[in-house]
């Protein structure tokens, strides 16, 4: 096996060290300042097959994404759409899609938004603010309809815990009890933000 490229990304207040693969391939290593550039090292290697099988998740979404795109988690050719008009139906299918479930959850769950809004976001799917007005990203349209369900009731345990305790994830597994699977299958699958 050849050896990995990294890039190390220190902080004093970093209590773990951890991998990430940013959207180019390229392996980025967060750690805090007293790691040892053995240590990290080490760790890379330990983390090798994980590293180059997310590195070919991504060549090969990459790969298809210049030929097709994803809406609601089938493939289609992109034809004689351009990424404008991919956008715009990514928009459109979220903001036809998330609202009813927010709706449906909402009730379920006793747990109601100040508002809702859309966007397109790089780092994340959803968010909750302090408010508890929850922010959806556009994108989510890409991914199968089980993981937007997910993120709607995600975000809706937000508005009772603002962080991921395990109470937390209780709430969110109460009403998604395979949470877990849908998280494993978009992350497998390669969806990007």
């Amino acid at each position: 096996m050849s050896e990995i490229a990294y890039s190390i990304e220190r902080s004093a207040s970093r209590k773990h060290t951890y991998i990430t693969i940013q959207k180019d391939g390229r392996v980025l290593v967060k750690a805090n300042r007293w790691i040892t550039q053995s240590e990290i090292a080490h760790f890379v290697k330990q983390k090798q097959s994980w590293i180059q099988k997310r590195q070919k998740q991504i060549e090969e979404a990459q790969r298809l994404r210049e030929s097709s795109f994803y809406l609601l988690g089938e493939l289609h050719a992109k034809g004689e759409m351009n990424d404008d008009a991919i956008e715009t139906l990514y928009k459109t299918k979220t903001r036809e899609i998330v609202p009813p479930l927010v709706e449906k959850y909402s009730r379920l769950m006793q747990l109601c938004p100040t508002r809702l809004s859309f966007r397109k976001n790089r780092s994340r799917w959803g968010s909750c603010s302090g408010k508890d007005a929850l922010s959806f990203n556009t994108r989510l349209a890409q991914t199968p309809f089980a993981f937007i369900e997910y993120v709607v009731i995600h975000e809706l345990a937000h508005i009772r815990h603002k962080n991921h305790s395990k109470a937390f994830w209780e709430l969110v597994e109460r009403y998604l009890p395979d949470y877990r699977q849908r998280q494993k299958c978009v992350k497998e699958k390669g969806y990007f933000l």
